[in-house]
């Protein structure tokens, strides 16, 4: 499914790759700087909610191959394998600190139960959807692949 990719999206991505710039140089083989690269990744895609994060991995996914597309392979991999270890700390980090046990409703449960219940249920499914993003995008950046030799 191709969904539209917000302007704000493809700023992020732009937001993250002059950050690597700064960061790294990008000449370099990427196994040299691609680590360093995920931090610029983390300041801009820590913040946002799931929404924005769907789509700033798209337009990040988009550019790794248009970067490919125009010979720039080593850049290309840099930030794919970046990208990739930076949503692994995601997902490591979430598992870590974030609690995913699913609210439970009491059979005898009074109105104040059921609505404090309601508003545990909607942080819990917000959560759950974050984390499946990620996963998603963990899997999805894994199955880029680069022809020969990858």
């Amino acid at each position: 499914i191709m969904f539209r990719i917000s302007d704000e999206s493809y700023e992020r991505v732009t937001e993250i790759l002059e950050d690597i710039g700064y960061a790294c140089d990008t000449d370099d083989e990427y196994e040299e700087w691609e680590e360093v690269a995920r931090s610029s990744f983390a300041s801009v895609l820590d913040e946002l909610d799931t929404n924005q994060f769907d789509m700033t991995c798209a337009a990040i996914k988009e550019r790794i191959s248009e970067e490919y597309a125009e010979g720039n392979d080593n850049y290309a991999k840099g930030i794919r394998t970046a990208f990739s270890g930076y949503l692994c700390e995601r997902r490591d980090y979430l598992d870590f600190y974030e609690d995913y046990d699913e609210p439970e409703l009491p059979d005898d449960a009074d109105e104040n139960e059921i609505s404090e219940y309601e508003e545990k249920m909607e942080v819990y499914n917000r959560k759950k959807e974050y984390s499946d993003c990620v996963e998603k995008w963990i899997s999805d950046i894994g199955s880029i692949s680069f022809g020969e030799g990858e």
